[in-house]
């Protein structure tokens, strides 16, 4: 009986390792596919973009002479917030105390 046992181990053993390498085999076949497609990909977009660069230079080339021909007057406008914040605040103060004084001349 534990012959019969063991011999039944060592079967499924066997066709666990049959298994893992099958997998193992279709795994590798998967990651070397991945890879040819994606080096086909990079070559085609590799293609694509140096297509892309001739057109894009003379683009560029026309932004900057336009942008060299309508540049006249360049405008630059700063607020310094600190006098803007302490005006107001004198502001809503002054307005607090004439209120103040309203209602209490009127009470």
């Amino acid at each position: 009986m534990q012959a019969k046992t063991a011999q039944a181990e060592k079967k499924a053993l066997a066709e666990k390792k049959a298994a893992a390498e099958k997998k193992a085999l279709a795994e590798k076949k998967a990651a070397a596919e991945k890879k040819a497609l994606a080096e086909k990909k990079a070559l085609a977009e590799k293609k694509s973009r140096a297509s892309k660069k001739v057109n894009s230079r003379t683009q560029i080339d026309s932004q900057q002479k336009r942008d060299s021909r309508t540049e006249l007057l360049t405008v630059s406008v700063s607020f310094n917030t600190g006098k803007i914040i302490t005006i107001a605040s004198i502001g809503i103060l002054a307005s607090a105390i004439l209120v103040s004084a309203m209602v209490f001349i009127a009470g």
